[in-house]
């Protein structure tokens, strides 16, 4: 870069991180990560310093901790980029004070808050004609029951971390209204139950994603991809294998709800195709890098130096995507395959088949940058003996 390169402060270190650090660091950029539970970006050739935080990174101590690091480490000036949910609310919700010492690629919360909701997503949504699935917001279990659903459905909280850091899931599943109310009460001692939401599952297993890049609530590139698989297979935490393909009739409706909600930077809109009509129903929006953006990159739409060019005030053109491409993180893809193989969705022969039909990039794995797959799979292996003691 002929420009004065400023650095990178990214707030998370998983695999999402990775790709950004990848990116960043191959233009010379440098990187730093903070993180509680040091992970795959941890150990990457191309991050220069590493931070560690020991508390969730979320609220006013880590805010605290941010601004000292800006003090006393140097990282003053850094554009800070969170690369995942808890560290894009904290930074939302401080970007007053965050934005003297550092340039900031979020927005404030009054606008991330739309996103970050679902509830207020859903009314955004609805405002444009963007449709989704019906829903509903009963603030005690009584109401639960005279709710006209059809089954199956599910309880989720407006904001998914929240139950994810719980219990690990995103949604509670139910057949009947008995296992609704059920799922009603275990969500309800978790989440305030006016932050709850009721909402029926579309019977489509087709579920899609615009990834782009925006600026002022305006899309400047976007893709659309195929989410084939997630972990776990019903409501997965997050995509396993995407196929880069164009997807119809889902550019358009991403485009009227990032401009509603006024967005800039990367932003994933994800959706469910609805069989009975042939429409893609809105599931989610994510303004912060998503799982599968190293897709992109593979398919020409290099995001996260498209997106710091832009945090830079040196926006460049629209760049048109390359499909054929698949992506797959393996360490959630091997079980989400297993679960589908013995739901009788795939045969083992088509799973394999899967993996070798095309060009496929990996979310880790790397030989130019080798050490965050052996971090990665090392951090797999604490979890699951942590669980395993846990549930002796």
């Amino acid at each position: 870069m002929t420009h004065h390169v400023p650095a990178v402060l990214l707030l998370g270190s998983d695999f999402k991180a990775l790709g950004v650090a990848r990116s960043l660091g191959r233009r010379g950029v440098s990187v730093a990560v903070v993180d509680s539970l040091p992970r795959s970006a941890w150990f990457s050739r191309h991050v220069s310093r590493r931070f560690h935080w020991r508390e969730p990174m979320l609220g006013t101590a880590f805010v605290d901790f941010l601004l000292d690091l800006a003090r006393t480490s140097g990282t003053a000036g850094s554009l800070l980029w969170p690369a995942q949910d808890d560290a894009l609310e904290a930074v939302a919700r401080d970007w007053r004070r965050l934005s003297g010492p550092y340039r900031l690629v979020t927005q404030p919360w009054d606008v991330i808050r739309h996103a970050h909701d679902k509830s207020l997503l859903n009314d955004a949504a609805d405002q444009v004609g963007v449709q989704h699935p019906r829903t509903w917001y009963p603030l005690d279990e009584p109401s639960v029951r005279m709710l006209p659903i059809r089954f199956p459905a599910i309880v989720k909280p407006a904001i998914s971390v929240r139950l994810q850091q719980s219990i690990g899931r995103k949604a509670l599943a139910a057949k009947d209204m008995n296992e609704l109310a059920q799922a009603y009460r275990l969500a309800a001692r978790i989440v305030s139950t006016g932050d709850l939401m009721v909402q029926e599952v579309v019977s489509g297993e087709m579920q899609s994603s615009v990834g782009a890049l925006a600026d002022g609530g305006e899309v400047m590139s976007a893709m659309t991809a195929r989410r084939t698989r997630q972990y776990p297979i019903d409501y997965g935490l997050g995509s396993s294998f995407v196929e880069a393909v164009e997807v119809a009739g889902t550019i358009e409706p991403a485009r009227r709800i990032i401009r509603r909600l006024g967005l800039s930077g990367m932003v994933e809109v994800e959706f469910i195709h609805d069989p009975d009509d042939a429409e893609p129903k809105l599931l989610d929006v994510n303004p912060r890098p998503w799982g599968w953006h190293t897709l992109c990159i593979a398919c020409g739409l290099d995001f996260p130096a498209m997106e710091y060019e832009r945090a830079l005030g040196r926006p460049g053109p629209s760049v048109e995507p390359r499909y054929g491409t698949r992506w797959v993180r393996m360490l959630t893809d091997l079980p989400a395959g297993v679960q589908s193989i013995r739901a009788g969705q795939l045969t083992p022969r088509a799973y394999v088949r899967s993996l070798f039909a095309g060009k496929t990039v990996g979310s880790v794995f790397d030989l130019r940058d080798p050490l965050p797959a052996a971090g990665d799979l090392a951090v797999a292996a604490i979890r699951l003996s942590q669980r395993l003691a846990g549930a002796a």
